[in-house]
């Protein structure tokens, strides 16, 4: 079933494909949530959220944006409003591991060693680009960036990494 009539349903109060649509967008909205909080319970608790809010809020949704984007913009601000109250320092390593035991991916310590080396907005950029396949213009809207600031941060990560690689 396609988004649109999914989300047609939801602005009917009737939610027979949620599951649906969950299963469609869950792994990003984990990873908008996780790139922040970096805490596998805490992100699962927040996804819930999400969900919650993006029900609530369903009429606010303007159809001219991605359905995904207005989602993982809601995800983002729920993340970013736990990490300003918790304020603790979690390590990038879960990231990976859940790649791995999830989508069977093999852990590489090198890569978190080199992700490590970016600033928060670089390694986000990054990991979003590349993990979730975000295009930048749906990064740029999620974080509230220009898109040009969004592409330079891309591409000053990518020679950050680059030069790191041939040390």
């Amino acid at each position: 079933m396609k988004i649109k009539t999914i989300i047609s349903e939801f602005r009917n109060h009737q939610y027979d494909h949620f599951e649906e649509f969950y299963q469609m967008t869950e792994r990003h909205v984990y990873f908008s949530i996780f790139m922040i909080v970096k805490n596998q319970d805490v992100t699962k608790d927040l996804m819930q959220d999400t969900y919650m809010k993006f029900l609530e809020k369903i009429d606010q949704y303007n159809a001219k944006y991605k359905v995904t984007t207005y989602l993982f913009t809601i995800a983002r601000n729920l993340a970013i409003n736990y990490y300003r109250k918790e304020k603790r320092n979690i390590h990038q390593e879960d990231v990976f591991e859940y790649i791995a035991s999830r989508y069977k991916v093999d852990e590489n310590e090198y890569m978190l060693d080199l992700l490590d080396q970016l600033d928060e907005n670089k390694k986000y950029i990054v990991t979003m680009h590349v993990i979730n396949d975000m295009k930048f213009k749906d990064i740029a809207f999620q974080m509230n960036m220009p898109l040009g600031t969004v592409q330079w941060h891309y591409h000053e990560a990518i020679k950050i990494l680059k030069w790191k690689v041939g040390e």
